[in-house]
């Protein structure tokens, strides 16, 4: 977030020299963000996963190679309540920007806006401003750039998802041991370094010597500088600052002479930078601490909502699950819809290993105001949730019997399957099934419609939910949960080899050779006509109970037609 004009206040007192050969620890999202905008600037408006993850290996590399000692790069895996409100307003301002990007290409993009063929590696140290506006960020770009780190031998040990923020590890850090926090956030200035220094990311450069040349702003030497009152301190500066964000220095160094004004103001203020809020890590109902260091961070904060009855019980929001903003299109519903069920499978595993009362998640897709309630997703009662993952684990089964498929066609296979049938189940017609009849006809795009692009989203969705339920699962030994689907999960692919735009334009341009339509028409049977399926939702109930009826006594196959219903156990509520 950061308090506006701060930096701009003291930057008359920074100290300008090289970072070679410093102690640092990173602030991790500052980083992903900071990687993000390094991409941008080099022309690479939605960067592929995995220019993002070299990049960042490639960044830390130069730092490495000029003696920078990083010591730690931490990264937020719980949200303070008193952040849930900046969260809210940051996804109606992404969904805005989503709406914005519709409405000025309401026809769609080249595929070319989508070729990683550019992507060449960028600039890393420059100064150079991006040439007009980016997309949305990646969806997954911050657990993306974790992952390259978690990958990398070279950087495993100092990637920390900690039970707080990230910015709040790293001062406490320089606290006890002095050195540099590098970061793009200026309330880095506030917390309790001791004599520690911030570097921000954007004031990083090459030298003329080819030395990585900054301004370290120390807040310590700033109060001794300008005189700070002795009974005064620099939370209390940046506090006039937030509140007088026009006044001078002077005018502000006077203000933070006399007696604070607000007290109740000011202690609330001095709370959040001096009193770091940290979530107690959950206990397993086998009594084994749950670690969350392997988790994505949005995957964390719920883990830790579901560890923390206590506090949970008193918040009528309930726990909250934020799944992040995909580049869909915004005039149908959201992609994210197809794929609860799946969700619903990892949320209730979750109650499973770690005990509480609650039997619901608010989960927060779209965002329209800051006010806007979740979406409640039910937990499944333990037989019924057993029973899907079954059905999980046989479907994918049928489908590696089709033909030989390597992981990454086998589980978008998967993906598109498991959201048809959803669409069956609810009476509904399927934007997935639809796109591929379309493509079945066609092998080239001229134009990446909405349509394609909402496609992707729902495969992107789907593949995300998997992530959630393999993460949730990893959490307890294999025995206390379900060894099948454990096992099937094994072979997800990582989020750089998720679906893209370029991707999935080339997997539907081979969708026709290599029968997919066929292949998912086997899976979920279909009439002859998508419409004669539509015919309302009355008949609905009738079409299930037949499924149902000529399912019974079959064994399901490759050629069999008439598989088990996938959904019957999400009719159940807890």
């Amino acid at each position: 977030m950061g308090i506006p004009h701060l930096i701009s206040t003291l930057e008359p007192y920074a100290v300008h020299g090289v970072l070679d050969n410093d102690r640092v620890v990173i602030d991790g999202p500052a980083l992903a963000y900071h990687i993000l905008h390094i991409c941008n600037r080099h022309g690479i408006v939605q960067p592929s996963y995995q220019l993002l993850g070299d990049t960042t290996i490639a960044w830390l590399d130069e730092l490495v190679s000029r003696g920078v000692s990083v010591e730690a790069i931490y990264f937020d895996g719980h949200l303070p309540r008193a952040k849930r409100l900046v969260r809210m307003e940051r996804m109606v301002k992404s969904l805005n920007q989503l709406k914005t990007l519709h409405s000025k290409d309401p026809s769609g993009f080249s595929p070319a806006d989508f070729s990683t063929v550019k992507e060449t590696p960028p600039t890393l140290f420059s100064s150079t401003q991006p040439l007009g506006k980016p997309f949305l960020p990646p969806s997954f770009h911050v657990p993306a750039i974790i992952d390259a780190l978690r990958f990398c031998s070279r950087y495993t040990k100092l990637v920390h998802l900690v039970p707080g923020e990230a910015d709040a590890y790293c001062a406490q850090r320089l606290s006890k041991s002095g050195g540099i926090v590098i970061t793009a956030d200026s309330d880095l200035l506030v917390h309790d370094l001791g004599h520690g220094r911030v570097v921000f990311l954007r004031d990083i450069y090459l030298d003329g010597q080819s030395r990585l040349a900054c301004a370290s702003f120390s807040p310590a030497h700033i109060c001794e500088k300008v005189k700070l009152s002795p009974t005064s301190e620099i939370c209390r500066l940046a506090y006039e600052r937030k509140r007088s964000p026009h006044s001078t220095l002077s005018q502000l160094l006077r203000d933070c002479a006399q007696e604070v004004a607000d007290t109740a103001g000011y202690a609330e203020f001095r709370h959040e930078y001096l009193d770091h809020e940290t979530a107690p890590l959950p206990v397993s109902i086998a009594d084994r601490e749950i670690q969350i260091g392997t988790l994505d961070p949005r995957i964390s904060e719920l883990i830790l909502q579901l560890g923390n009855q206590d506090v949970q019980s008193n918040d009528p929001n309930g726990d909250m699950m934020f799944l992040p903003i995909l580049l869909e299109n915004p005039s149908r519903g959201s992609a994210w819809e197809q794929s609860t069920p799946i969700r619903q499978l990892a949320y209730t595993v979750a109650r499973w290993i770690i005990p509480g009362s609650s039997s619901t998640v608010q989960e927060y897709r779209r965002v329209n105001t800051s006010v806007q309630k979740g979406r409640q997703v039910h937990m499944l009662p333990k037989e019924a949730a057993k029973a899907w993952a079954q059905d999980l684990t046989s479907l994918m089964s049928e489908i590696n019997g089709e033909s030989e498929r390597d992981a990454v066609q086998t589980w978008q296979i998967l993906c598109l399957t498991v959201d048809i049938r959803h669409c069956r189940e609810e009476g509904k017609k399927s934007h997935i099934l639809q796109i591929l009849k379309e493509c079945s006809q066609r092998t080239a795009f001229k134009r990446v419609s909405w349509d394609i692009i909402h496609f992707v989203a729902q495969l992107q969705a789907a593949y995300y939910s998997f992530r959630l339920l393999k993460q949730v699962i990893s959490l307890a030994s294999t025995e206390e949960t379900m060894p099948e689907l454990h096992s099937m999960l094994s072979s997800l692919p990582s989020l750089a080899e998720f679906p893209t735009i370029e991707s999935t334009l080339e997997f539907l341009r081979k969708s026709v050779e290599a029968q997919m339509l066929k292949t998912i028409t086997r899976l979920v049977p279909l009439p002859d006509t998508f419409t004669e399926e539509q015919s309302g939702r009355a008949s609905a109930p009738k079409k299930r109970k037949a499924a149902k009826q000529n399912g019974r006594g079959r064994k399901a196959g490759p050629g069999n037609t008439a598989t088990r219903n996938l959904f019957d156990v999400l009719s159940h509520d807890t």
